[in-house]
Formats: C-alpha cells, structure tokens, sequence
C-alpha cells in the first residue's frame, strides 16, 4: 500500500535528528511527530496489529507533563524501524518457463516488454537460454532453477510447439503452477488456442502478440511492484509485436 509507506517515511524523517534527555521539552517537533502517528496507525491496524497497539500507547505517553517520555519515545523509534524493514519495496523476481529453441523472441519479450517497457531490472529476471539472466558456471542448475521458480512474483509460460514438445518444460510448468505465483500463458505465434489441449483447461492463456495482453499485463506489474509508468511503453510494445509477427 502506497500510502503506508509515505506516511512511514514522514515518521522517518520527523525522527531524523531528534536527540532528546530525560529533561527534554515536547516542542513543535514532537507535536509534529504524534500527528504524523495518528495518521499512520489507521493504515497499520489491520496488517500490523500488535505494531499498532505498541506505537498507539507509546504515542499516548510520549507527553509527560509537558516533558518527552524517553522510553515512549523509544518504542516510537524502534517500532517505525520495523515498519520501515517491513514495508521494504520487495526485489522484483520474475521467472520465464520457454524452450531454448524460442530463443528470439523471448530475448525480446524480456528486453522490449519487461525491462524497456516496464521497468523490471535484468538482474530480477531468470531465464536460462539469456546468459547474463541463467545459470551461472558451477551452480547446480537443477537447485538453481528450482530456487528462481519458488521466490518468483510472476512466472510467464511462453507455449510454442517446442515448448510442447519439451519434458523439461512441461516439469518447469509443473513447478510453477505448484508454488502457485502469478503464473501469465503467452502462446507463440506456431501455436493457438485449438492446439494447448489441456493447458487452455487449466489456465487462461492470451496471445503474445496481442495489444489488450500486454497492456493489462504492464498496467497490473506497475501497480503491483508500483513502478512509474514509462511514456515509451506504447513504441517498445509496438517494436514487440512487430518482431513477432514477423516471424510467422
């Protein structure tokens, strides 16, 4: 929740700076301070409850006869450090299931639509046949890919008729669907929707080269990792599409 995090960093920076005594008077800064608090608990309640109850009677005691209550405002400090460790903006993992052999395309869905487009750091995606985004030398990759698969946010299932034809896929997507992440279908240009079988029965699946797909797509990632929207989204989809109907 975006506005959780504004109001923790408004307690972070009231904080900043803020040395006090047992002798030290409650000023403007302090008033400024539980106000802040009494704005940010509503948006704790529910998610942090025992947090809440802590930073509310701390906040109710910070004023000692005009005086700062240094233990009230110890727990002040050291509750808003968890909040802050706790609402930490997450690492941005993705994971694409596809065949080596799709190779082109998918080096364009990661550069045109995840990172260009959306705003994905390389370093947060995982997949095998783009060699600064796989395996790395020495590392075992069963373990490895095992390990991108469950810390996953999102995974994309990149379906082609290689794909199909794939056993190592086919357990890739097993793997997915058991730790259960937001898991997106994208059939290739060589398959449709005639020919996925069982898989159009379990998960819905859209076209890669579709416009309405991958703005949804970019619209619930921004929101969700809470990224800015980039004005260059429309011409790095379109130079997407393009590529790919190209190659049908």
């Amino acid at each position: 929740m975006k506005e959780l995090k504004i109001n923790i960093e408004k307690c972070i920076h009231l904080l900043k700076g803020f040395n006090i005594n047992y002798n030290t008077m409650v000023g403007s800064r302090t008033c400024a301070l539980v106000n802040q608090i009494n704005v940010l608990l509503p948006y704790i309640r529910t998610k942090y409850p025992k947090i809440s109850d802590i930073l509310n009677e701390a906040n109710n005691e910070i004023n000692h006869n005009g005086f700062i209550n240094a233990y009230a405002f110890g727990s002040i400090r050291a509750t808003i450090r968890i909040l802050e460790s706790l609402e930490q903006t997450k690492d941005k993992k993705i994971f694409i299931s596809h065949s080596s052999k799709d190779k082109g395309i998918v080096e364009k869905f990661t550069d045109n639509i995840l990172q260009l487009g959306i705003g994905i750091r390389n370093e947060d995606i995982f997949c095998t046949s783009i060699e600064e985004m796989g395996v790395k030398n020495g590392e075992d990759i069963r373990k490895h890919i095992q390990t991108n698969i469950r810390n996953a946010d999102y995974a994309f299932l990149l379906i082609s008729k290689n794909y199909k034809a794939s056993e190592i896929c086919i357990n890739e997507m097993g793997a997915v669907w058991a730790y259960d992440c937001n898991v997106r279908l994208y059939l290739l240009p060589d398959v449709d929707f005639d020919k996925i079988g069982w898989l159009c029965d379990t998960r819905k699946a859209d076209m890669i080269n579709s416009s309405i797909a991958l703005d949804a797509l970019h619209k619930e990632m921004i929101e969700y990792f809470e990224l800015p929207d980039k004005n260059t989204w429309s011409r790095q989809r379109e130079t997407f599409i393009s590529y790919v109907n190209s190659i049908k």
